[in-house]
């Protein structure tokens, strides 16, 4: 079992847009775990863009809702 984190995008509602490379250099859907693991990924990454809205890297309007994003369970 494995998890992802998925957000709420205009076009295609509840998606999985994180990507890592595989060892061959391709995209691929990130996934976890644990729903733990992807939970603690989307809170620092979360965390990140507040931090850098706090130092003037990123306009305030360029933050995210985390209700834009939820945990699933991949099948």
């Amino acid at each position: 079992m494995t998890y992802e984190i998925q957000h709420n995008t205009w076009c295609d509602g509840w998606v999985n847009t994180s990507l890592t490379t595989d060892d061959d250099g391709n995209e691929i859907p990130l996934v976890f775990a644990t729903q733990a693991d992807a939970q603690a990924e989307l809170d620092s990454d979360l965390a990140h863009i507040d931090d850098q809205i706090a130092s003037g890297e990123r306009e305030p309007d360029h933050g995210y809702d985390p209700d834009d994003f939820r945990i699933r369970e991949v099948k």
